[in-house]
């Protein structure tokens, strides 16, 4: 590695002042397209899951109780981990709701800055290139797929930062301290999308492999780095699962369920039929084929994908069901959410439509087990990655955008379409370059081939959120793969693999 070079991109307080400007910028961006220069001083949004975590938080500030209040008492909760909490709870020691929802913002945007230059420098040390710095640097700085996020009261912002800064103190790996806190930003990411917890063990296998088979450490020596990297980890979990126990006297140690402890009626019904055979689950999506059954308010004015049920494919039909069966699950489930309609007949009306849901589900398992197993969870990966990459920039349909909006949403689905597309290119690449691939570059690959095959193929979330977990690291396998391009133009004879 070319010492200036290296002196340059370790002045992290000037790398980290240009990532801070260049998202501010995008923040700034996104604030005018989204309308929220007009938001009367809130710097982001609020809305979806952003109250339930402003709710658990205070609760956990003003009682000490990770829970939900109900009936005057806050109530222990286990459907999420508290890691978003942790953060907003001591804010609103100080702060009104307002300000705590504003300093999120700031802290997220701030951490977002940071987390560039150390993704950057993760692409340094493994491709061990000055040009991959850079490349990684200015194009995942400019990005609105993650930076969106940090203008929402979510787990998105800090759970990427975090991954990001994690992954970077592992691969430096320089002690037992980087090893340590290396495994403490993982915990931490981990207490926000539990999910991210399978990563962990690929992490341990890496660390034995290199450790112990390449660089011929002896076994204990390797297994201190090992209780060093888990040590954060262990010690949360065994406080996590022992509070769990003590309040549901149930070994609980992650979270009660994937719906975030979602309880049984008609919304959690309507939900895993959809997902059984391959349907769209997101209410705010228009495309998504649960709007057949119900449109979340926000969407009201926008057309939807599906018009009928006739629309959905024939196969989702069994002899226990048919479209008009389907139309009656409708009309209980509007009659349960009617506030006209008396709370009697509302919860009669949340029974039938839920005992209705479960039984066709179940009807579609059995009739017909490999589209359940196979065609469904195969027909959600597309519509998990396909897509504009851009769909939430603006509140302005593109037709009414002007010509610098419609300039920007363009521009920003093809840098989407780039990351996507050329990312994970690569994978084919390293087929055939299997014997000549560091174990470093598979475990880049691996990171975001974990995340795509999780989340559509398994538990059948394709929320797009879900993906920017995966997009940092997709983001240095397309630079890689440009740097490829780059190679034969600057220097034809430079190594392909460096």
């Amino acid at each position: 590695m070319n010492q200036k070079s290296n002196n340059i991109i370790e002045r992290y307080f000037f790398w980290i002042a240009i990532s801070l400007l260049i998202k501010s910028l995008v923040v700034l961006l996104l604030m005018y397209n989204l309308d929220l220069l007009q938001n009367d001083g809130l710097l982001g949004i609020c809305n979806g899951d952003c109250p339930d975590y402003l709710h658990t938080a205070q609760n956990l500030a003003n009682t000490g109780t990770f829970g939900r209040l109900a009936d005057g008492k806050v109530h222990p909760y286990a459907g999420r981990m508290p890691g978003y909490d942790v953060v907003l709870a001591p804010l609103f020691l100080f702060f009104d709701d307002f300000w705590v929802k504003n300093l999120a913002y700031i802290l997220q945007i701030i951490l977002s800055a940071i987390s560039t230059y150390f993704l950057a420098k993760t692409a340094y040390l493994i491709f061990h290139s000055a040009r991959f710095f850079y490349l990684t640097f200015f194009i995942y700085a400019i990005n609105s797929f993650i930076t969106f996020y940090d203008l929402f009261i979510l787990t998105e912002s800090f759970c990427v930062s975090a991954l990001i800064i994690g992954i970077y103190l592992f691969i430096a790996g320089k002690n037992h301290w980087y090893y340590i806190f290396s495994g403490a930003f993982l915990t931490w990411a981990i207490l926000m999308r539990p999910y991210i917890l399978p990563l962990l063990v690929l992490f341990c296998l890496y660390l034995f492999y290199t450790h112990f088979y390449q660089q011929k450490k002896s076994l204990f020596n390797v297994l201190k780095i090992l209780v060093s990297f888990n040590s954060i980890f262990l010690i949360n979990e065994v406080i996590w699962t022992a509070r769990n126990y003590v309040h549901f006297n149930k070994f609980i140690p992650v979270v009660t369920d994937v719906h975030a402890g979602l309880k049984e009626g008609k919304f959690l019904a309507l939900m895993e039929f959809v997902q059984a055979w391959g349907g769209d689950m997101v209410g705010w999506n228009p495309e998504a084929e649960i709007t057949l059954f119900y449109k979340v308010p926000q969407i009201n004015h926008l057309p939807t994908k599906y018009k009928s049920f006739e629309d959905l494919p024939a196969y989702i039909f069994t002899p226990a069901y048919n479209t008009d069966s389907l139309q009656k699950i409708k009309l209980l489930y509007a009659m349960a959410d009617d506030p006209a309609v008396s709370a009697k007949e509302k919860m009669i009306a949340d029974l039938e439509v839920t005992q209705m849901l479960r039984r066709y589900r179940n009807s579609f398992m059995e009739e017909k087990p490999f589209y359940f197993r196979v065609v469904a969870p195969l027909r959600l990966l597309p519509k998990f990655l396909l897509h504009s990459g851009s769909y939430n920039i603006s509140n302005t349909p593109f037709a009414k955008q002007n010509l610098f909006q419609k300039f920007i949403k363009i521009s920003y689905s093809a840098l989407y379409y780039f990351v996507l597309l050329i990312g994970f290119s690569f994978a084919f690449y390293a087929l055939f370059h299997f014997r000549q691939m560091p174990l470093a570059y598979w475990l880049m690959l691996l990171i975001p081939l974990y995340i795509v095959t999780l989340c559509p193929l398994v538990l059948r979330r394709i929320e797009y959120r879900y993906f920017i977990t995966a997009y940092p690291y997709l983001t240095i396998l397309a630079c890689y793969m440009l740097n490829l391009v780059l190679s034969y133009f600057i220097k034809p004879n430079q190594s392909r693999l460096g």
